[in-house]
């Protein structure tokens, strides 16, 4: 145990190395000028033309750009409204305004704002101050929320900030609701209103989420930043955002994000919350702003600087503007794509599972075709991440080419495993024991194991080259839910640990009768590959995954060594991963702060006690994840009565398991890892869910191809 936790700690240093994309850009380092921030709720990628919006266009060529994520607290895929935004914005973390998301945005507006009696001596509008009576309440709101957003804390953090607009005044306003100077409009002639303090914030409003009104809507958005930019004074940086969905917006989307000003290289903008150019968090923007002005970041930011300079940003506006819009195609695509892919998917796995019950019934035994199928499906998982090799997105029905996408890549997969578990086999004889296929008798073993092997081997590969695979693919994550750009996501995890198990049982399986040592030596160099990969802070990033895997690997490790699972192996397995995660912690956390993952950032914050909250955030998100509805419930009784038939061996499977000796260790520690994991992430039931939809077409296809057969 001691050889298999070094191994894995100097594994993981090898990804330390390759430090998190965008650790090289720089934000400007000279004296600090006047911070402009410009909001307007839906501006979107498709809206920026050289034609159409010149003023935009020419702020966007020489800016560093972004996708913008305004993921707010009410829960994805809900669109975020105007209000919540600004309070989103203002808080540098997840905030709601508090009405319901049933609702509409109607009651999620920003509230009204109280002003001074005000006379200007000279004429000019220089602001005056104001209040935001609603902000303590906003603040007592966000408290009891599980991300825990603390409206008011930009208010707090700036000297002095202006406000245009009700949803600017939200956004900087203090905890106590007070603004420093306020205007309701934008002048127009702002140059004095930018000079008054470092930072000053301007919401142009909302566009029509439709056709109709939007390029009226662009055309008052262009007087107004034409006005800005002949007005912003020498030396000032300005930030242009599409601070939240349109009023009226049916799902959400990724929005726009420009940053130029002294010291601000032109490209990509890049963020330390996300790791991946080019996206960003609005989260991000208070951060951002804040380092900007040359002042100090408060502690309890959900988000980080961002940086310009990022590589790889196409030439010219329109170009820019066509990959960014590719990019919010592609997340759109994702969301709509998914409930019917696994409609269809469940739909597929029902009908092999009847057909199968069927045969049995009427006393048959499923043949060669009913293998092959369990196969294909069994390699779906993997075909779903390889789906994001063509661009289905762009297709005219983006979900039927993601299906079909999948099972073009599923079905290589499945082809090759049953090619290769033909090697070097003769014919079977009829009536024998192993099902006849083209070429000879198939191995089940071992296209079991050529299938597991194939979906560890993608989402390994995949991982360590930036995990461009993952991303709005079925089982990754997507950038407008905002839960994780880079690394391993829950979903994804899942696949690839109960692949990476069952491919280790196997292999260990075919070594261990003829050398028992050599099938754990085995399982041990698995374990160690597939933790270093998961938990590597440039590759995997998965904390939670580490935590589950290490364990899972020593049980597995116990079952082909022939040991009992006795309570005391079981703690030193479940010490394993605690011990490997805080490892993995300790080293990430001696990194710049800019450069860690969440493994660093969870281990900094056991020293400030953010850690506790990271943790209560989690167990909250696990709970309202699982409870959400009676179909979460209806899967975690299912998940659970599936996982208790697996271990207690019922009759079907008790002589698959003398033929297939391995299936049984593999099957074990499978199970254990997906409800080690459970108890570990965020995700309520998606773990356990996700490792049947592995392990299960695994055992139906080895199950079938051992039997006689019957084309």
């Amino acid at each position: 145990m001691r050889g298999v936790l070094c191994a894995v700690a100097i594994g993981a240093l090898v990804g330390f190395p390759a430090a998190p994309a965008g650790a090289d850009v720089r934000v400007a380092t000279a004296d600090p000028g006047p911070v402009i921030v410009v909001g307007v709720a839906g501006l979107r990628w498709s809206d920026v033309s050289v034609t159409g919006t010149p003023v935009l266009a020419s702020i966007v060529d020489g800016a560093a750009v972004g996708a913008l994520s305004v993921r707010s607290a009410p829960a994805p895929p809900d669109v975020t409204c105007p209000g919540e935004g600004w309070l989103t914005l203002g808080a540098g973390g997840y905030a709601a305004i508090g009405g319901s998301a049933a609702a509409g945005c109607v009651r999620r507006m920003a509230p009204p704002v109280e002003v001074a009696d005000h006379e200007s001596s000279d004429g000019v509008p220089d602001g005056v101050s104001a209040r935001v009576p609603d902000l303590p309440a906003l603040y007592a709101v966000n408290a009891g929320l599980r991300f825990g957003a603390r409206p008011g804390t930009l208010g707090d953090a700036v000297p002095c900030a202006v406000a245009v607009g009700s949803g600017a005044a939200l956004a900087v306003a203090d905890r106590h609701g007070m603004v420093d100077r306020y205007v309701p409009s934008l002048p127009d002639r702002p140059g004095r209103l930018f000079e008054g303090c470092p930072l000053t914030v301007v919401d142009l409003g909302s566009l029509p989420a439709g056709s109709g009104g939007r390029r009226q809507g662009l055309a008052a958005v262009e007087r107004a930043l034409g006005t800005i930019e002949a007005s912003r004074p020498p030396g000032s940086t300005l930030l242009v955002l599409g601070v939240a969905g349109s009023v009226g917006d049916p799902a959400p989307r990724l929005h726009l994000a420009a940053l130029t000003g002294p010291g601000v290289e032109p490209g990509w903008l890049v963020s330390p919350s996300t790791r991946r150019a080019p996206y960003l968090q609005l989260s991000d923007v208070a951060p951002t702003v804040l380092t900007l002005i040359g002042a100090d970041l408060p502690a309890g930011l959900a988000g980080q600087p961002v940086r310009g300079g990022g590589p790889g940003r196409p030439d010219g506006v329109e170009a820019t503007a066509a990959a960014l819009v590719d990019l919010d195609r592609a997340a759109a695509a994702q969301r709509a794509a998914v409930t019917p892919f696994f409609a269809w998917y469940g739909a597929l796995l029902l009908l092999m599972l009847g057909l199968y019950a069927l045969i049995r019934r009427r006393g048959g035994a499923p043949g060669a075709a009913a293998g092959g199928a369990a196969l294909l499906l069994a390699a779906v998982p993997a075909g779903t991440f390889l789906a994001n090799l063509v661009p289905w997105w762009r297709a005219p029905y983006p979900p039927f080419a993601a299906w079909v996408a999948t099972l073009v890549a599923a079905g290589v997969i499945a082809g090759v495993a049953l090619a290769a578990s033909t090697l070097g086999r003769r014919p079977a004889r009829p009536g024998g024991a192993a099902a006849s296929g083209p070429g000879g008798a198939v191995r089940p073993g071992r296209a079991a194991l050529v299938v597991a092997v194939v979906t560890a081997g993608v989402l390994a590969w995949d991982a360590v080259t930036g995990a461009t695979l993952q991303i709005n693919s079925m089982l990754g994550y997507n950038p407008l839910v905002a839960g994780r750009f880079v690394g391993f996501g829950n979903l994804a995890f899942a696949v690839f640990a109960t692949a990476a198990l069952l491919a280790a049982g196997a292999a260990a399986g075919g070594l261990r009768r003829a050398r028992p040592r050599a099938g754990i030596a085995l399982v041990t160099t698995a374990g160690v590959v597939a933790l270093t990969v998961d938990g590597a802070p440039a590759w995997g990033a998965d904390f939670g995954g580490v935590l589950t895997l290490a364990p899972a690997f020593v049980v597995l490790g116990l079952l082909t060594a022939g040991a009992a699972l006795r309570p005391g192996r079981l703690l030193v397995a479940g010490a394993a991963g605690v011990l490997t995660a805080v490892g993995i912690g300790l080293l990430d956390a001696r990194r710049p702060v800019e450069q860690r993952s969440h493994f660093g950032r969870f281990v900094a914050g056991i020293g400030d006690g953010s850690a506790v909250a990271t943790v209560q955030r989690k167990l909250d998100a696990n709970l309202d994840l699982l409870f959400s509805g009676p179909h979460t419930i209806a899967a975690l009784v299912l998940t659970g009565a599936a996982s208790v038939w697996l271990l207690r061996t019922p009759a079907p499977l008790a002589a698959l398991y003398v033929r297939e000796p391995w299936l049984r260790p593999a099957l074990v520690s499978a199970v254990a890892m997906a409800w080690i994991a459970f108890a570990t992430n965020d995700s309520g039931v998606a773990i356990p869910i996700v490792a049947m939809l592995v392990a299960g077409p695994t055992v139906l296809a080895v199950h079938t191809l051992n039997r006689p057969g019957r084309a």
